[in-house]
Parts: C-alpha cells; sequence; structure tokens
C-alpha cells in the first residue's frame, strides 16, 4: 500500500515537471517558471525524492511539514500545533482564514496567486472527500488563469502530497482546512497518545511505527502485566504467590469488599 502511495506521489511530481517545462519554453511573463530548487543542507548530493521527514537535510533546511491532523488543527514536525485551516509554504505556515469548506473559493487563494516566483504546485486539502468536487468547480478556472498546477484532496492525503514534494525540493504552497467528520482508530488513538512522552521514552519512531509490525493486543497487555511497573506490579505480585496464598490473599480482599460495601450502605 505505502509502494503503491510513494509511485503515485512519485509519478504526480514527474507530471508537473513536464507541464512546468512546457511552460518554462513558451516563455511570457505569465509562464511557469521550471524547477525551483529549495536548498535541503551542505550535501552535494544530488535532488532526489525523499520521504523522510526527520532527514538531516531537511531539518538543517528548516523545511515546514505536516505529522498529524485532526478535526481542530494539525501537528507540524517540530512539534507545534497550529490551530484551524493553515497556508503552507516550503519554509513557513500562516494561517488561512477559511471559515468553512465552502469559502474555499478564488478570493481566498488570492495569497498563492500574488506570490513571485510563481509557485508550481497548489495543494489543495479540502477537509473531507465530499467536499473535493465542489471546491475544485470553484477555484480551477482561477488557478487557470494564473497558470497555477492543482493538486486536490481530502486533507489527510493532501499532507501526504505536501510533504513530499516539499522534501523533494518543489516550489509548493498548500491551503489545508480540517476535516470535519474524522474517525480515529483504536490503534491510532494509542500511537498518538505516545506522542506525549519524550521522544527518548517512545519504543520507536511515531512516524514510522507499523511499517515493520503488526499489532498484537495480547502480547502487549501480557507484557504489560509482568513488566511489574505502575499499575500491575500488584498484578504480577499476587499471581507469583503460591496457589494457597493466591487463595487466602483472594478471599482476605473479598471479605474487605464486602465490609466496605456493608460501611458504605450503613452511612447512606
Amino acid at each position: 500500500m505505502r509502494g503503491s502511495r510513494l509511485r503515485q506521489l512519485q509519478s504526480i511530481v514527474h507530471l508537473r515537471r513536464l507541464a512546468s517545462d512546457a511552460g518554462s519554453r513558451k516563455g511570457g511573463a505569465d509562464a511557469l517558471d521550471g524547477f525551483h530548487i529549495t536548498p535541503m543542507g551542505d550535501s552535494d548530493m544530488p535532488q532526489r525524492s525523499r520521504v523522510s521527514f526527520l532527514s538531516t537535510e531537511m531539518t538543517e533546511a528548516k523545511q515546514i511539514g505536516v505529522r498529524g491532523l485532526s478535526c481542530y488543527g494539525f501537528r507540524m514536525i517540530d512539534g507545534s500545533f497550529l490551530y484551524g485551516p493553515i497556508a503552507l509554504f516550503p519554509k513557513t505556515a500562516l494561517s488561512w482564514r477559511v471559515q468553512t469548506a465552502d469559502d474555499i473559493k478564488p478570493q481566498s487563494l488570492s495569497l498563492f496567486a500574488m506570490l513571485e516566483p510563481k509557485i508550481d504546485i497548489l495543494v489543495i486539502g479540502a477537509g473531507d472527500k465530499k467536499n473535493i468536487d465542489k471546491v475544485r468547480a470553484r477555484i480551477i478556472g482561477f488557478l487557470n488563469e494564473h497558470r497555477i498546477g492543482l493538486e486536490i484532496s481530502d486533507t489527510e492525503d493532501a499532507i501526504a502530497t505536501f510533504n513530499f514534494l516539499n522534501a523533494e525540493g518543489r516550489y509548493v504552497a498548500a491551503g489545508l482546512y480540517p476535516p470535519d467528520d474524522m474517525v480515529v482508530a483504536d490503534y491510532e488513538y494509542g500511537r498518538a497518545l505516545n506522542l506525549l512522552k519524550g521522544w527518548d521514552e517512545i519504543d520507536e519512531n511515531p512516524l514510522l511505527m507499523g511499517l515493520n509490525d503488526t499489532f498484537d493486543q495480547t502480547g502487549d497487555l501480557i507484557k504489560k502485566l509482568w513488566s511489574g511497573k505502575g499499575d500491575f506490579e500488584k498484578i504480577r505480585q499476587r499471581l507469583l504467590l503460591p496457589p494457597e496464598e493466591r487463595e487466602a490473599a483472594y478471599r482476605e480482599e473479598l471479605e474487605r469488599f464486602k465490609q466496605k460495601k456493608l460501611a458504605d450502605k450503613s452511612e447512606s
């Protein structure tokens, strides 16, 4: 699945390059300006496709990238959280004054059209998939008039497209609107909670989780039970007791529970 997505993004970049070169050969003030190389660091290595958002080159260049999203905003690769719709450029993020997906109109894209030199591609994240066709119909004429390429999709896919093109060195911009309807699976929620820990406490890089492993709830629970850490310490100690002592401890705890229940009833 990831390999297919990468090939799709590479095809998009290749097609946009061809369109950009053709526009440059025609000349004129409105022609696209071909390649716009963004510095990727001090290395003398040639430009190449990248999907790693934590690469040394991208960090040195201080490029913008999005790591996660919610209905309220976006988490950037530097750990900061930006609320509401945002406008992204290779090294800058701005607030984008769009209240709903219906407000994504030519007027809201005027900033992108005024940039000099012109951007090669504008990536639009329309929120949910149901908004894509309506937004495209409103803005495609305006962008064609200004000779700006358009990539529009739901916001989750738009983030991946922008990150890839920006890391690859294209002169790209994005307008991202947070999705109104967002469903988060339990395993995704659990992995997001890991981001609240320090980097030195996380078992693996959160951007690479799931690439080479499977989600084993039973195995994870057993590891926690036998780790003897936190709330599982008492459980582990009880499991290690001899059968007779474990049974006695169980009866003692049950008796304390009954006494507490009777005391609560008498007080009420």
